[in-house]
This record gives C-alpha cells, structure tokens and sequence, in this order.
C-alpha cells in the first residue's frame, strides 16, 4: 500500500513540474541580445588573455619600437617645420627692417656729412658777411671825428658855432670852406650822472682831408676848452670797439714792451717787428698772436690794475670781456722785406 501510494503521487509532481515551467515568461529580444554581447565579451577577453599570456618574440619588440620610432620622427619632423618655418618668416622680416635702416643710416650720415659742409660754409660765410658789414659801417664814418672831454654847458645850439672855433684854432691857416662841418651832435646815450663825465660829441666834416690834418695835430697837442682837455677819436662801429676792448691786454703788452702798433680796415691789428708784418684779425688770435711776438698777456686783474692807474681809477673802463670769441686759426706773418722772394 505504501509503494502504491509513492508512484501515484510521482505522476502529479511532474505534471506540476510542466505547468510551472509554462506558466514562466519567456526573454524578450534585447534581454537575448544583451545576453549574447556579454557572452561576446566574454569570449573577447578570454582571446585577450590568451594573447597576453603569450611571450612576446624578439621580432615582435623589434616591429614595436620601429612603429614607435616611425611615429615620433613624423611628429618630431612636422613640430619642427611648423616652428622652422615661423622663425624664417621672422628672420626675413628682420633682415628687411635691418637693410631698410642700414639705407636710412647710410642716407642720414651722407645727409649729415652734407650739413657739416653747409653750415661751415654758411657760418664762414656769415662771418664774412659781418666783417663787411662792419667794414662798411666804419666806411660810412671816416669823416667822422669823437670828441671826448667838452662840458654838457656847451648845449645843443652851441656845439656847431663852438667846433668852428676850436678847428680854426687846431688848423689855422685852413680855410672856412675847408673847416666845413656837415653836422655835429652829442652821443646818442642818457645824460650821465657824473658831471665830469659829459656825453661824446659826433661830428661828420664835410672833408676827408680836413679831417685827417685835424686827427693829426690832436695827437701831438691835445687842444682844451677851458679847463678841459679834449680827446679825439675816430668814430668807429661799436663791434669794433668792442674788439679792441678785448685786445686790451694785448695792446697793453706791446706798450710795456715799447713795440708799435696800427689799428687797419677790415679790422686788424698790425705790428711790425724786424722785417715782418705781423697782422691779428680777430680777438681770438690773441694769445697766439702774442706768443709768436714773444709777450706776455696781463691778466685780468693786472690789465684792470694798469688800466685803472693810468686813467684815474675809472675800473669801468678797465673791464675785460668775459666771453671768448670762437677760436680761429693762428695769425699770418707777412714779409715785407722788398729782397725777399
């Protein structure tokens, strides 16, 4: 009875078994898809490992590191053009700026080159031009006579009728017509403080000769106005006047060394010493000049101190110049020995 039992109910249990089993629900498409791409997967990584538990050969390394190397000269090889060529665009560059500023220097120093010449030119050319122009200014005055020393009590009406009296005095056996004044007046400057300090008086003769005779004979006997004694001078240009201002140590240096000297036109200074004239042109010469006459220049103070002794103490008219004249070349010597050749 009990084996009877057991193979009735085996019978049930299977029949179960196939309900259940069709009852399940079946695996959609992307489930069997996903299903087989991981049994690929699988696959691949079991073929991978395989691979790798393989023992890589000589040969193999050898392709690797040819690969390798193949590929890092074709990178190298292009980095480097990439940069090569971006430092010859530069380099050409450069050179174009440094041939443009080698022609722009080259124009420059011949455009400078060319100034020099112009401006040593133009400045001889200036001084040329002055000197005339002083020339002609001291030209426009030689009639002219600078009395120095006549009271500020001869006024304006009287200057004339006074000046026909002292020239008549100077130069008596001359003529009225000769004596002929073409016009007289004071020195165009304030009226001076100091009373013994009158103003100079300008006078223009109407004769050259007449003038002459009159500069002559003042020089050996001053004449005097009451009790004054009057200097004449010959009118000058004030830059000549200032020239000789400073060729006053000069000037003094000859004096104590008892050699004479001539004022010339255009101004000059000429001093004849054995058989040669020696000639100075401007101030700046001066201290060649005197060294080749063997003198000794004073000094500022010694030239005001002698200047000063000799006038009276007026230290005003002993100033020296305080600026220097541009330096010129050394004076000339010129012979006047007739037998020289």
């Amino acid at each position: 009875m009990g084996g009877t039992k057991k193979r009735k109910e085996q019978p049930t249990s299977v029949a179960s078994m196939f309900r259940t089993a069709r009852d399940l629900a079946r695996p959609s498409l992307s489930q069997e898809a996903l299903n087989a791409h991981d049994l690929g997967s699988e696959s691949d990584n079991e073929e991978d490992t395989d691979r790798r538990q393989e023992p890589l050969t000589k040969a193999d390394l050898h392709n690797m590191l040819k690969e390798a190397t193949a590929e890092i000269k074709a990178h190298t090889a292009a980095e480097l053009e990439r940069h090569i060529s971006g430092i010859k665009e530069d380099l050409e560059a450069l050179n174009t700026c440094a041939t443009q500023a080698e022609s722009d220097i080259t124009l420059l120093q011949s455009t400078s080159s060319q100034h020099g010449q112009d401006i040593y030119y133009l400045s001889d050319k200036i001084q040329y031009l002055e000197d005339s122009l002083e020339d002609l200014n001291n030209r426009s005055r030689r009639n002219n006579i600078r009395i120095r020393g006549l009271p500020e009590a001869v006024d304006a009406d009287a200057i004339l009728p006074t000046l026909r009296d002292l020239f008549h005095t100077i130069l008596p056996d001359s003529t009225e017509q000769e004596r002929d004044i073409e016009r007289a007046h004071r020195a165009l400057r304030p009226l001076a403080l100091n009373p013994t300090s009158p103003r100079d008086v300008i006078v223009r003769m109407q004769h050259f000769a007449t003038k002459e005779k009159i500069m002559a004979a003042t020089r050996t006997s001053p004449p005097k106005y009451g009790a004054s004694t009057l200097a004449f001078f010959q009118d000058l240009a004030p830059s000549t006047l200032k020239k000789r201002r400073d060729l006053k140590p000069l000037t003094m240096a000859l004096a104590k060394k008892g050699l004479k000297y001539r004022w010339g036109h255009p101004f000059k200074l000429q001093v004849h010493l054995g058989d040669q004239d020696h000639i100075l042109h401007h101030p700046a010469e001066m201290e060649d000049f005197a060294a080749a006459l063997g003198l000794q220049l004073f000094t500022g103070t010694q030239a005001a101190d002698r200047y000063s002794t000799a006038h009276g103490g007026n230290h005003r008219a002993a100033q020296l110049p305080r600026n220097q004249a541009k330096k010129r070349p050394p004076p000339r010597a010129e012979n006047t020995d007739p037998t020289a050749t």
